[in-house]
């Protein structure tokens, strides 16, 4: 079987509508389990900031936070553009982020779990897309470690041919969303379209697909 085969038999169990003309997705080179989990670990620090933003919460004070933790993993250096303005609300001047900005960030966190479970920090599969992802043993796994290289030691990354599996499938859930968007209509199989577009989003990033390598411009094409 395929892997444009195997793809399509899975939309099929779960009634997500199909594009037989969609292609395979072809050999990528992935990014190695460090730079994956460098950048998935900013990210997911960022996203906690962005839900106090987003939330109207003590911003200041949780930037301060996190980027303590950014500080602890060695991670300064590896903020997005985008990321950096969370972070910069940790000291004065402290220019506010529209509401906005701070939602679109906390989604982020989906767009980083492909890469965490790329790594092997997330065991079995990632969650159906229709709810978000609960990280809360990720996160604790996060916080025991006391420095980046202590958190390597518990990477074990999946085999290639497992990852763009996955990255091939949700391409293919992605353009079963942006369908029914099109077309006014129910998203088939109860899929998130945020969730499985943040997604999509981060396994284009992991294996560099339309060379996406602009982490805060990611595009999920279908």
């Amino acid at each position: 079987m395929t892997r444009k085969e195997q793809s399509e038999a899975i939309l099929r169990t779960h009634h997500i509508k199909i594009n037989p003309n969609l292609p395979e997705l072809g050999k990528t080179e992935i990014k190695s389990p460090e730079v994956l989990l460098r950048r998935a670990l900013t990210a997911l620090l960022t996203a906690q900031v962005a839900i106090d933003a987003a939330e109207d919460n003590e911003v200041a004070a949780s930037a301060l936070f996190f980027q303590g933790i950014l500080r602890r993993f060695g991670l300064e250096q590896e903020l997005t553009p985008d990321e950096a303005k969370f972070f910069a609300l940790a000291s004065p001047p402290f220019a506010p982020i529209p509401q906005s900005d701070a939602v679109q960030m906390t989604w982020r966190i989906e767009m980083c779990l492909p890469l965490f479970w790329a790594c092997g920090l997330i065991p079995g599969e990632l969650n159906y897309p229709d709810t978000t992802a609960d990280c809360t043993e990720l996160i604790r796994s996060i916080n025991e470690c006391k420095d980046f290289d202590a958190l390597m030691q518990l990477v074990s990354m999946r085999p290639a041919n497992e990852i763009l599996d996955h990255a091939d499938l949700i391409y293919r859930m992605d353009w079963a969303c942006v369908d029914a968007l099109i077309k006014n209509e129910p998203v088939s199989g109860g899929l998130s379209f945020d969730i499985v577009a943040e997604r999509h989003r981060g396994f284009n990033w992991m294996i560099s697909a339309y060379d996406a390598d602009n982490w805060d411009d990611v595009k999920a094409h279908t």
